[in-house]
C-alpha cells in the first residue's frame, strides 16, 4: 500500500535555537508533536476533541536521526505519514526539510497508543470509537 504523506510548514522560532544558533535537539519532539496535531485536525479530528470524547494516545517510543541543522527564520516543512495502525497503536514517519535549501535535516519515528484516562492501560478504538478506527484506517499505509 502506498504511503500517504502529508506536510505540515513553518519558521523555526529563536527561543527553538541553542547557543550554536541551530534548533536544539529537544524541540524536535515538539515540532513532530505540532506537526502530528495539525495532521489530526486537518485529517482526522482536531485533538481536543478526541480527549472529550474520552481518547488520549500517549507517547510511548521515538528514533531520530540528526543529519542537518535548521536555523533562526528557516521555514522548514516536516513530511509525515501515518506509516502503520493496529487499531491500539498509531506509528508516525516523519522527515523535516530546510524548504529554501531542500535539504533533508531530520528523520524520525514515534509510536503512540491508544487509552482512556482513567486507567491509561491500551485500549481498541476499533470497539470504543469505530469512527475514529475507520478513520485512521484509511490514513494508514500498514495495517494489522
Amino acid at each position: 500500500m502506498d504511503i500517504v504523506m502529508w506536510s505540515y510548514r513553518r519558521d523555526v522560532n529563536y527561543y527553538e535555537t541553542d547557543r550554536m544558533g541551530v534548533i536544539h535537539h529537544s524541540n524536535y519532539l515538539r515540532i513532530l508533536e505540532e506537526a502530528r496535531m495539525a495532521w489530526m485536525e486537518e485529517n482526522l479530528i482536531p485533538y481536543p476533541e478526541i480527549e472529550r470524547r474520552g481518547i488520549i494516545v500517549p507517547f510511548t517510543e521515538s528514533k531520530a536521526t540528526f543529519i542537518s541543522f535548521l536555523r533562526f527564520g528557516d521555514t522548514f516543512r516536516v513530511d509525515m505519514a501515518l506509516t502503520r495502525f493496529t487499531g491500539l497503536r498509531m506509528h508516525f514517519s516523519y522527515k523535516v526539510y530546510n524548504e529554501t535549501t531542500g535539504e533533508l535535516c531530520h528523520e524520525a519515528e514515534t509510536v503512540h497508543y491508544t487509552t482512556t484516562r482513567e486507567d491509561y492501560k491500551p485500549t481498541s478504538v476499533k470497539r470504543s470509537h469505530p469512527d475514529i478506527f475507520e478513520q485512521l484506517k484509511e490514513l494508514v499505509s500498514d495495517m494489522d
